[in-house]
Order: C-alpha cells, then structure tokens, then sequence
C-alpha cells in the first residue's frame, strides 16, 4: 500500500510540474476578454460545480494546476448567491469564489459561472434555496453586482439559474418564470459587463418531448416554451445537460443527448424555428460515473465515453463549449453515483478517463 501511496503521488506530481510549466511559459491570463468566448474560446471545459469554491486553498491549487494540465479551456463553477449574502441583503462575503476566479485567471482558464440559490432573506419562508426568489429584480440585482465585482478577471460568460425544468427550480417548473428571470439577468449583466455571454440554464434531461409531470419537464418542451415567452432576445447561448449514461450516445428520442439536434422536434429545430439558428447550444453538463451503483460504467467505458463524446462535439457546428463532469470524484465512496463522476479519484489520481480528456484536448 505505501508503494501504491507513492506512485499516485508521483503521478500527480509529474502531472502538475507540466501545469506549472505551462503556466510560467505562457499559459497566463493576459487576452482574457478580447475575443468573443463564444466563438473562438475552447470547447473542452469541466464542470466544477459547487464544490470547487469549498476547497482548501491547497487542493485549489492542485485542482487548477490538474484542469489546466487536462488541456481544458474553462471551467464552470457555481456562484452561490445563499453563500455570498447569507448574512442579508446588505451582506457580501466574495473571499472562496475570489479565490477560484484569481487563481484560475493565473492560469489562463476561462470560466463560466453558474449563478444559482436563492438565499434565506430573498425567498418564502421555509422553502429551501432551490425557490426562486419571491422577486426575481433581486436576482437580477445580484447578477449585475456578481458582473461588476467580476468585470475584467477572467469570467467571460455567466449561466442564469441550473435545471429550472427540474427539482433545481421549486415547487415545479414554469419556462415563463424563469423567462422572466433570464430576462432580467440578461439586462444587469450586460449593464455592468457588455462583454459577458449569458447562456441559459441547462437543462436536464427528462423524457420525451411532451413529457411532464408535477415536477418534471422535458428539456425540448421547456426551451419550446421559454421562446413562447420571448427568451430569444435575452441569451447568448441555449445551455444543455446531455447526460446519457450509461448508454452512450446513441440515438434515442427519449435522449437528452439526441434531443440536442436528432430527435423531431430537438433543441436545434426549436432554435432555428425562432430565428435563433445562428446561436450555439452550450453543454454545461455531461458525464457519466464510474463505480459500484447503478447505471454506473466501467473506467475504461468512462474513458471511450470522452473520446467519443469531444469527437462527435467536434463535428456539431452549432455546439459551443462542452462542460465535462466532473473532474474530482467527491469521496472514496463509489457505491454513491453522485460521488464517481471524476476523472480524477478523491486521492487525486487520474483514472483513464484523464488521459483520454487531455489526448482529445491536444487533438483539438
């Protein structure tokens, strides 16, 4: 086990000298925001998700120095709004997701933040953070504080809300809503930061196009229903979450992978039916666990899935950046789905899914 101990060390180490050389000869952030991030930035990007901002600064470090050694272009991290103004309205505390913004910036990589969780004060008593807030102009305010504080360091583009056709948006979907939200949002960051992309929220797979229940809702009926509503004019980009597992990416209407431009009607066909053909679809979500709990695949399967993924990705001219997750695994706990998603394991070692990654992220 000691010997086990030092060559996954040793790996990882070897894996974050490249980083760091890489960073010293060039990888910096001077150009970050002059060219449009939507069409000429990298398509290879990890979703971080919430817990990057909650790492100690020391695995901050490593984890950067791995995304940046993985070859990926941005990374998505959520911007906790019921963390920064826990302690009211008044109330700022920006110090963890300084820290990601300023040590990703070093490092020359994008990122797209998530802005989502509504805290105590804005919301109905007794509801959790997954409410909307009962006035969506304090998000928007928000928005615009999170773009002004932000301007200039290195967040090229920002997502309104996660999986608002899901459980991510209480008590139960509403396009029209969260319309209006995106609506809003679009206008403060634009107001505090016109360079900003606004990329709607991911949607999550869910059915077929029709499906819904009480609260559920199929992503193509969703974004069908947020162009009812006049979404168009408030986003740069439809923000996606083709996950798949663990069939992979073939086709199947109830897909949320096929959905994107196969199935009839798909994202696509609703975008260009709305004028909006020349936008990009922006996958801010994709993966697929490795471990002991259902549904979950093999690491080598974990590998081809990445491969042929950012291949296919490639071939989609109306695909923008696609978001990895994740990156890490959560714990040494594999029996839980939610904690396998890695490309690197809890103890920092990468699984083949890694190599795969960085091979198709030097392919280009």
């Amino acid at each position: 086990m000691i010997g086990k101990h030092v060559s996954i060390q040793a790996t990882v180490l070897l894996i974050v000298v490249i980083a760091s050389l890489a960073i010293r000869n060039g990888g910096s952030s001077a150009g970050i925001g002059r060219a449009s991030p939507i069409s000429h930035a990298s398509r290879f990007g990890i979703a971080g998700g919430g817990g990057v901002a909650s790492l100690s600064r020391g695995d901050l470090i490593t984890y950067l120095n791995l995304v940046k050694a993985s070859g990926a272009g941005w990374l998505r991290f959520d911007i906790n709004w019921s963390v920064v103004q826990s302690g009211g309205r008044r109330s700022f505390n920006w110090a963890p997701f300084d820290a990601v913004v300023n040590a990703a910036r070093l490092r020359g990589i994008r990122l797209l933040g998530s802005i989502l969780y509504t805290p105590w004060w804005a919301r109905p008593p007794g509801t959790s953070n997954l409410y909307p807030p009962t006035d969506l102009g304090d998000y928007a305010k928000f928005a615009k504080t999170v773009a002004r504080h932000f301007r200039g360091r290195g967040i090229q583009a920002y997502e309104i809300w996660n999986e608002p056709n899901i459980t991510f948006w209480l008590p139960a979907p509403d396009p029209a809503r969260y319309t209006d939200m995106l609506t809003l949002a679009y206008g403060a960051i634009k107001a505090a930061d016109p360079r900003a992309a606004v990329v709607s929220a991911g949607l999550s797979p869910y059915g077929s196009y029709g499906q819904s229940d009480a609260q559920h809702m199929n992503p193509i009926t969703f974004l069908e229903k947020m162009y009812a509503a006049g979404a168009a004019a408030s986003m740069d980009a439809v923000g996606w979450h083709p996950y798949n597992y663990p069939w992979g990416l073939g086709y199947e209407a109830w897909s949320a992978w096929s959905q994107m431009s196969e199935t009839t009607p798909s994202a696509r066909s609703v975008m260009i039916a709305n004028g909006d053909g020349a936008k990009k679809i922006w996958l801010t979500e994709f993966g697929a666990p490795t471990g002991a709990a259902p549904l979950s695949i093999t690491e080598p399967a974990q590998a081809q899935f990445v491969t042929d993924a950012y291949a296919t990705v490639g071939r989609c001219p109306w695909a923008g950046p696609a978001f990895l997750y994740s990156f890490r695994d959560r714990s040494t706990d594999v029996s839980n789905a939610d904690n396998a998603f890695g490309i690197i394991r809890y103890n920092w070692a990468p699984k083949p899914a890694f190599w795969a990654y960085k091979a198709a992220a030097a392919r280009g």
